[in-house]
């Protein structure tokens, strides 16, 4: 499952990519479901006809439209400015580079607790839930983690390289489509003259290194830490947006549920689904109930995991200062 999520997070820093963004309202808010017929399939498994079917879903999602004639007259000059933005291995060398930007931090934390297992990571291990796994100290989760897990720390260090490690081949798969893309929306969105000029300001010294490093730059830490340090504000603003989304449904009818269908609509629901009306009823009170427990079960680990980010942010600042003044303090006996 571990495995399965973290190569989830790995798509999805590829595709957060400000050279790959798309206007939020082409986006397509789609939910696909991956699930093994077979119950007895290793769940780190996928289905291959599942993948490919996965795929031809997104290349028709995302479908452009064909080039002009006048763009495709523009597409060699375009090509050769997108080679010099996205040139061999670059990509790969990027996504690396990112991963370890937002990694790093958190290893560094980990390392800092000791290597101990959070009490995030004891309640997955464990299945126990409470006060009382949050209130372990740091020698009792270290000394949980040695009846547990004793090579812990060592499993987390190895899990954290090794998805540095493979960044750089994985999304070096990436690369030729980004590159080709990037041509044809230069192609569009550029005269042949301004291609031109792009050219030949890449071909000096100044130009060519700052197309090689156009896209690395964003996975720069001085950029990663700005990006973090804006999240405060962007978490005050989420209370207002969470607002301006439920208002923008206002005035709206809430979907029906069995019992505001007519008899006529309920049997033709029914007929359509291939079940009883007793079992549509039942089925819809159930996904209903389901949704409501899991709206709230993801809002409190939105929370939760937002708040432990925060504290463990501020635990270890206030470590690194205590240890700086312990040290300081040690300097002064010492004269």
């Amino acid at each position: 499952m571990k495995k399965t999520a973290l190569v989830a997070a790995l798509g999805s820093l590829a595709l957060a990519q400000p050279a790959l963004a798309q206007d939020a309202a082409e986006q397509a808010d789609v939910e696909i479901a991956l699930e093994s017929e077979d119950s007895g399939q290793d769940d780190e498994e996928l289905d291959p006809m599942a993948l490919a079917m996965v795929s031809s879903i997104f290349a028709t999602m995302f479908q452009a439209e064909p080039l002009t004639p006048e763009a495709e007259a523009r597409l060699p000059q375009a090509s050769a400015v997108a080679a010099s933005l996205v040139p061999e291995g670059v990509y790969g060398e990027m996504m690396g580079q990112m991963m370890d930007s937002f990694l790093s931090p958190i290893m560094e934390l980990a390392e800092a607790d000791g290597g101990a297992m959070s009490a995030g990571d004891l309640t997955e291990y464990t299945g126990l839930y409470g006060e009382d796994l949050e209130g372990l100290s740091q020698e009792e989760r270290g000394e949980l983690t040695q009846i547990f897990d004793p090579v812990y720390e060592t499993r987390t260090k190895a899990q954290f390289d090794m998805i540095i490690g493979v960044a750089n081949s994985a999304f070096s798969v990436l690369e030729p489509g980004v590159r080709e893309g990037l041509a044809k929306a230069y192609a569009s969105r550029f005269e042949a003259s301004e291609l031109a000029a792009l050219n030949a300001f890449f071909a000096t010294p100044v130009g060519g290194k700052y197309a090689s490093q156009s896209l690395v730059i964003n996975t720069d830490p001085q950029v990663i830490s700005g990006m973090m340090q804006a999240i405060p504000a962007l978490m005050e603003q989420l209370p207002m947006l969470l607002e301006s989304i439920e208002d923008a449904e206002a005035g709206l009818p809430e979907p029906r549920g069995y019992d505001d269908l007519t008899p006529a609509e309920q049997r033709r629901a029914a007929q359509l689904l291939g079940v009883d009306q007793l079992t549509l009823r039942e089925s819809m009170a159930e996904a209903d109930m389901m949704t409501e427990d899991a709206a709230a079960a993801d809002a409190e680990a939105n929370m939760d995991a937002m708040g432990d980010a925060f504290d463990d942010a501020f635990d270890g600042e206030a470590d690194g200062a205590q240890a700086a003044g312990d040290g300081q303090g040690g300097d002064t006996g010492a004269e």
